[in-house]
């Protein structure tokens, strides 16, 4: 009976320590911390956090305190992986370059498929200059967690600029890897970097969605290497589970018949789907080839001046081209109905050029216009327009339906004897 009253005793002491230190510990302040410790001293997590407290802690930071509460942890647990970390940046901190890397080497002992120790240890040893080193537990870490392949190579860049080296010994042939450090490349406007590693992308034959690479596309658009961005364009849509886009053979416009079902990006149709009174959708029930037209159908309540579908096109300077496409219409009321517009894009005096319309009810009819890029015109907005009635009381409703867009270029014409 003693004996159990004893036991029972110190059994609820134990524990009342053990929910002191607790409580004391969930306040998250180095007083709650350093009263965890006192009431239990053999708990290496309180001494952890007390230790990470100690180090980051923005109001009065205390190195030395942190360095002997983290050795504390390590040695209650020597496979303590967090605190040999905390240990190796608080050496490093203080210039202890020898100690913090055999704080890093206990860490990668104590956990060894960590991508955090990894990670960390692979930083340090870029720090250090240590490049053979860092590469590998950096491709490591990003084989473990492929999410830090942008950072990592921003990292090694600024280290050593040599793209090929980084993506032959740093970077895991992933389509995920590949595709953040393509982000990070054109985030830091190295496009030529991004495209080298677009090819290795290429390479493994992925999968990828539109924002895998209208990023680099859109940012080579803006550079202004129009064929290179075409070109990515191309190259990323191909890899896409696309139906058939019934592209005419040598035709500028890409998805010319609507097929893609892509909107807004790129060299897709970019729509405006409701504006002004007019609704603008893909149409699966009316078209005239393929399994879908572009159909606008207006409201009767307005009289709108508006281009509500465009898709850009690069051209050559110089190059004539011939225009067509094709309009049906319904019971579309007002002259001004649906047309064509051609309009130079960039820092160009050239106009902008309009096909005839279509209004009133008409069955499918084919819309053509020869058109010309002046010597610095380099792209083309080909838009479906709608312009305004010179009568401002005039509204427009009925539909109206566009398929088969294309722009091809022309022989160029024979010089007269």
């Amino acid at each position: 009976m003693v004996l159990a009253l004893v036991l029972a005793t110190g059994l609820s002491y134990f524990g009342v320590r053990m929910a002191v230190a607790s409580l004391a510990s969930e306040r998250g302040t180095e007083k709650g911390l350093e009263l965890a410790v006192r009431w239990e001293p053999r708990n290496p997590d309180y001494w952890y956090r007390l230790a990470h407290f100690q180090q980051f802690n923005l109001e009065a930071p205390d190195p030395a305190s942190a360095l002997d509460s983290a050795h504390k942890a390590t040695s209650i647990f020597p496979g303590f992986t967090d605190a040999w970390l905390d240990l190796a940046t608080d050496y490093e901190l203080e210039g202890n370059f020898r100690a913090a890397l055999d704080a890093y080497q206990h860490a990668k002992r104590s956990y060894p498929a960590s991508a955090e120790v990894s990670w960390r240890y692979g930083n340090y040893l870029l720090r250090r200059g240590n490049l053979p080193e860092a590469y590998t537990e950096l491709r490591l870490a990003l084989e473990a967690d492929p999410n830090r392949a942008a950072a990592a190579f921003s990292r090694v860049y600024r280290a050593n600029p040599n793209a090929e080296e980084i993506l032959d010994q740093v970077l895991p042939a992933l389509p995920i890897v590949y595709i953040g450090v393509i982000r990070e490349a054109v985030s830091s406007k190295q496009l030529a970097v991004a495209q080298l590693i677009w090819r290795r992308l290429l390479a493994l034959h992925p999968e990828l969605q539109i924002r895998d690479f209208d990023v680099l596309a859109s940012a080579l658009l803006n550079a202004g290497e129009y064929d290179a961005a075409k070109r990515i364009w191309d190259e990323g849509t191909r890899t896409m589970n696309l139906p058939p886009l019934l592209q005419p053979q040598g035709s500028l416009v890409w998805d010319s018949s609507f097929e893609s079902g892509i909107n807004g990006y790129g060299f897709a149709w970019h729509l405006l789907p409701l504006t002004e009174g007019v609704q603008t959708t893909f149409d699966t029930g009316e078209k005239l080839s393929g399994n879908e037209s572009l159909r606008l159908t207006f409201d009767g309540k307005h009289n709108p001046n508006l281009e509500p579908a465009c898709t850009l096109v690069v051209v050559k300077p110089g190059t004539r081209y011939l225009f067509s496409g094709w309009i049906k219409t319904r019971e579309l009321t007002t002259d001004n109905g649906v047309l064509f517009h051609l309009r130079p894009f960039g820092k160009t005096s050239m106009p902008m050029v309009s096909t005839r319309q279509a209004n009133g009810t008409t069955p499918w009819s084919l819309v053509e216009q020869v058109w010309t890029a002046g010597p610095e015109v380099s792209r083309l907005l080909i838009c479906v327009a709608r312009e305004p009635s010179d009568n401002p009381d005039v509204r427009i409703s009925g539909a109206a339906w566009v398929d088969d867009v294309s722009l091809l270029a022309q022989p160029s014409e024979h010089a007269k004897p």
